[in-house]
């Protein structure tokens, strides 16, 4: 299953790496296509005609590399993803903002004591909730 998983994400990860080099390079050689198209103006035409294959080239690509959301953007699952994914970002900033042991209050050291006699008391190690 992990095997899977990894080949799986490699996969991916090996697309948009590709879809990156190509940007670079189609930019670069539209860059100089126009400039050329605008030094030459006689073949201007055939110049600037690999241009829209590039673009319809990188639109295939970006497809490939990040896949094609039918639902789009204004869909519930798609807010409610977003939403998901902003609370676990908050949650991770807040749980890197809490203070330390010895700052904590009286009341919460007890707390967890209480925390830590009880799971003497059951003899297990499973979280309590």
């Amino acid at each position: 299953m992990y095997k899977e998983l990894r080949k799986k994400a490699k996969k991916k990860v090996e697309a948009k790496v590709a879809f990156y080099t190509c940007i670079i390079v189609f930019s670069f050689t539209t860059i100089i296509l126009l400039m050329l198209s605008f030094y030459l103006p006689a073949i201007s035409f055939w110049l600037r005609l690999p241009i829209p294959i590039f673009i319809m080239v990188l639109g295939i690509l970006y497809l490939a590399a990040f896949g094609y959301n039918a639902k789009g953007a204004l869909s519930e699952n798609w807010q409610e993803e977003e939403i998901e994914k902003e609370m676990i970002k908050l949650y991770q900033q807040q749980k890197a903002q809490l203070p330390p042991l010895k700052e904590l209050s009286e009341t919460e050291i007890l707390e967890l004591k209480e925390l830590e006699r009880l799971k003497k008391k059951w003899g297990s190690e499973e979280e309590y909730v």
